[in-house]
């Protein structure tokens, strides 16, 4: 953030200002546990809590004023404003147009946080300093990560990679008008999150919304694979470039597309073409639905900037993040793999895929997939198809709607420690006997199958 008076942000946010307007504010605070230095606290009101009450633990924790929604009993400055949620927005919005840093932003049913790794990497060859690229810390991107994502701005960033997630149509509509991004994709629509969408065509509307926040002059970019004719509308008169990664004749279609690609156990080997020409890429990333991935990486990049040289050195660094086809290796025979961040049909098919392809005994640890509504069933049945055609050689399953999945009462478990008790000696005779295996676990947030992971590391004394 760069350094505001309190009457500053009183005036940007359109607040009431109480207190002295001369105190400098440098930083922003939503969190009374998190320590800050001249800090702004923003006091947010939810359906459980109201942050209100505890102004004083913010000043506590270094705050130096707050933004609040009525006047409390406080010995710093507050800004009265309507709503603090959106007065975060509003001033994250305000610093974005300020120092008007190069933006791209991407969202996705699934693969978007990788993306986002992916185009943070290549932007950040193109700088003197990798401090100079902003991007999303985590999975912060909904309507409040991304704010505070977009306020930790400074003069010094001369990129910003914002990913946005949404459970709900018009999130994704309020955090790209924030953003004002140079360039934006969606990179896949899939079932996911239908509770709040309703279906397909609803998570379809809500990603593209993105396009409707792209600044004048800005690139939309289309996965040709997963292209809505609604998106026209939201695209306007923004020049369209599309990325495509299906294996078909079709691909060449695209701005972006790859040929001659070849799948190894350490990644993918591949050409890319793009519109500045072709180079051999080695992707240290598992899987293609990476090689899809690395495409709209590119594209990203290349709207702001980016050269192939930067695109090539940045691909072939591999920025792990637990959660996405992490790898633990146990010993030169034993690879745990942590794909357990979160889970729709496309990415359960995307992992299997991975797993099949080693050649080891396979394991495939799988929880349920959540909020998918009346459609929960019907989804869950789709991926025991595929890992039925996968010919796994065990898979077993924690929850609910994923026993159909393992298909057997036996491989079923809705106790983790019993999962695990199951699993440990399977593996640890697989070690004795020297013979490759690899487990790879995965299932919704709520499941956090990456405990399951955590157990196992603990009880064959690796770290995690």
């Amino acid at each position: 953030m760069i350094k505001l008076t309190t009457n500053e942000i009183a005036d940007i946010l359109s607040g009431q200002l109480s207190g002295n307007g001369g105190v400098m504010v440098e930083t922003t605070s939503t969190d009374t546990r998190q320590a800050v230095e001249n800090g702004l606290f923003f006091a947010l009101k939810g359906e459980h809590f109201d942050a209100h009450h505890y102004l004083a633990n913010a000043v506590e924790q270094g705050c130096v004023a707050v933004v609040v929604e009525r006047e409390c009993e406080i010995s710093v400055p507050q800004i009265v404003v309507q709503d603090t949620r959106l007065a975060l927005g509003e001033l994250a919005k305000w610093l974005k147009a300020k120092l008007n840093p190069k933006t791209v932003a991407m969202t996705g049913s699934s693969g978007k946080t990788t993306v986002k790794e992916m185009t943070a990497k290549i932007l950040q060859k193109m700088t003197v300093c990798e401090d100079e690229v902003l991007y999303t810390f985590g999975n912060l991107n909904n309507d409040l990560g991304v704010p505070m994502t977009l306020l930790r701005l400074t003069p010094q960033h001369k990129f910003a990679v914002v990913e946005l997630g949404a459970n709900h149509i018009g999130e994704i509509a309020y955090t790209t008008a924030i953003t004002q991004p140079d360039a934006c994709l969606v990179n896949n629509v899939a079932a996911a999150h239908l509770e709040g969408f309703g279906s397909l065509e609803g998570v379809a509307q809500a990603k593209g919304e993105i396009y409707r926040g792209l600044k004048a002059g800005g690139k939309a970019i289309v996965n040709q694979a997963f292209y809505y004719p609604q998106w026209q509308k939201e695209i306007g008169e923004h020049e369209l470039q599309s990325f495509s990664y299906t294996g078909s004749d079709q691909d060449s279609y695209a701005d972006f597309w790859a040929e001659n690609v070849e799948l190894d156990l350490s990644g993918s080997h591949f050409t890319l073409h793009s519109p500045q020409g072709e180079i051999e890429i080695n992707l240290p990333y598992l899987g293609a639905h990476n090689v899809s991935n690395a495409l709209a990486a590119t594209s990203l990049a290349m709207a702001v900037g980016a050269d192939l040289n930067a695109i090539k050195v940045g691909l072939e660094q591999r920025s792990q993040v637990k959660g996405r086809l992490y790898p633990v290796e146990v010993n030169q025979h034993c690879l745990l793999i942590d794909d357990t961040y979160n889970a729709n049909v496309d990415s359960m098919k995307s992992a299997v895929a991975v797993l099949k392809n080693y050649p080891a005994f396979r394991i495939f640890a799988v929880g349920d997939m959540a909020e998918l509504g009346d459609e929960s069933a019907a989804c869950h049945q789709q991926v025991a198809d595929f890992v039925r055609e996968a010919n796994l050689d065990l898979v077993v399953s924690f929850g609910q709607q994923s026993a159909v999945i393992s298909g057997e009462t036996a491989h079923h478990f809705t106790d983790k420690q019993a999962m695990h008790d199951f699993l440990l000696p399977i593996i640890s005779q697989k070690i004795a006997e020297k013979q490759p295996l690899v487990l790879l676990a995965k299932g919704s947030r709520s499941q956090k199958m990456e405990t399951l992971i955590s157990a196992l590391c603990l009880s064959l004394g690796v770290s995690f």
